[in-house]
Parts: C-alpha cells; sequence; structure tokens
C-alpha cells in the first residue's frame, strides 16, 4: 500500500466465527487509527505509504480488542431490535400478524419471521423519516430568531456521528445527528438552538454563550442533562 495520493480499500477480515469487512483510508496523518463504525464495520485508517504488512500486524495486535468490540455491537444491535427510543420513551418491538412494519403509540410491529438486519434496516429508515420532520419543526421554530444572521436557513442534513450531536457549516449546512431521535424534546432543541447561535459566533466564546443565555436561559443545566445521557447512549 504505497499510493501517494488518498485512497480507500476494503478487504474482509475474519474475527471469531464472522467475516467483517475493513474499510481502510489513506490520508495525510501521522499513525494508524481503528474503530468499529455504526455499520459495525471496521474503519481504518492510515498515513500515506504505509505497507501492507504493517497495515495487517496493526490490525492483528488490535485482534482481541476487534473481537470485544464486535460482540458490544452485535448486543446493542440485538437491544435495538427489541426496544426504540424515541423522544424518550422506550417503544418495545413486537411481532405482528401483519406483512407491514408499523409503528404506534405503545408498540413497533414487526413482520413475524424478520431478521434483526430486516427490523434495523426498518428502524433507521422510520428514525429518518421522523427525524427530518422533527428536526425541520425545531429548526423552523427558531428561525425567525436567528435570521438576521444569515442570507438564507442552513440546510438540514441528518447523518450518524459519533462523537458530536451537530455541527454548522459555513457552506450553508445544519448537521444534526440521527440519534438526536432518541433524546426528549428539550434536548433536541438544545442542540438546534446551540447551531444556530453559530452563524453569529462560530466559536463558543463570551458572545456565543451570551446568545445562548438569552434564547434559552437554562442551557447550562440541559447539557449537563445531555451529558448525563451521552454516556448511557
Amino acid at each position: 500500500m504505497t499510493a501517494r495520493k488518498s485512497y480507500r480499500q476494503q478487504f474482509m477480515l475474519t474475527l471469531g466465527q464472522e467475516e467483517v469487512p475493513v474499510l481502510v483510508s489513506a490520508m495525510r496523518r501521522k499513525s494508524m487509527r481503528l474503530q468499529l463504525n455504526s455499520s459495525g464495520e471496521i474503519d481504518l485508517r492510515i498515513p500515506l505509504g504505509t505497507a501492507k504488512d504493517q497495515v495487517l500486524a496493526f490490525v492483528k495486535q488490535h485482534h482481541d480488542w476487534l473481537v470485544q468490540r464486535r460482540s458490544e455491537f452485535r448486543q446493542r444491535r440485538q437491544a435495538r431490535s427489541e426496544h426504540l427510543l424515541v423522544q424518550g420513551r422506550q417503544l418495545p418491538v413486537r411481532e405482528s400478524a401483519l406483512s407491514e412494519f408499523m409503528v404506534s403509540e405503545q408498540a413497533v410491529w414487526v413482520p413475524a419471521g424478520w431478521s434483526v438486519e430486516q427490523t434495523q434496516l426498518a428502524l433507521d429508515t422510520w428514525l429518518r423519516s421522523q427525524a427530518k420532520l422533527e428536526f425541520t419543526r425545531m429548526i423552523e421554530r427558531w428561525w425567525p430568531a436567528f435570521a438576521p444572521f444569515a442570507s438564507q436557513r442552513p440546510q438540514l442534513r441528518i447523518k450518524k456521528m459519533r462523537t458530536r450531536w451537530g455541527s454548522l457549516s459555513q457552506r450553508g449546512y445544519i448537521n444534526l445527528n440521527l440519534a438526536l431521535m432518541q433524546l426528549p424534546e428539550h434536548l433536541l432543541e438544545l442542540v438546534v438552538v446551540h447551531e444556530l447561535c453559530h452563524l453569529k459566533h462560530f466559536d463558543h466564546g463570551p458572545g456565543f454563550r451570551a446568545l445562548m443565555s438569552q434564547c434559552l436561559p437554562d442551557w447550562r443545566t440541559r447539557e449537563q442533562e445531555l451529558s448525563q445521557l451521552a454516556r448511557l447512549l
């Protein structure tokens, strides 16, 4: 692996009794980094010019760690196929005699015989559709307060993010984590207002904090609650 420009490759790795994709991204960086992404695949980032035997040795060195992370991933996926957390409410996932996936106020109904993968795909698809509605509604609620700071409203993008609840791009996007759909509405509001405040203040200095206090006087209390929930989720 000795390309001069950034590139991506993929190979399969045997972990226990399963074959897991390894996504290799070569880029300008000083060290190799290994993690499991939200799909359970192995995400490996390496410096440009790293030799193939070095990559394989690095992955082998972390074999036991990867086995443990995959086990935890399967457990989380199984738990998500049994319960769906939506805006602070936990809905049980139950088998249905119907042939269609359905979500009610009391439960999530899944056709009998569906696999964990089918169930998870349906849950993610439904969550994304609901997230688009809820996130858009919250942005529209607060947009009049922030319109003077921007020529146009940021365009919503919903993502799965490992370390952030949201971000605001100078290119005109407000990026919100799909996992926000698990949180109560007042914490979604906190994240949306936080990102919209960056339309005027791109840092977290005194001006930003003053604007947050003007919009949400209890924002610090909400941030503490969000931090506590983040450790659980």
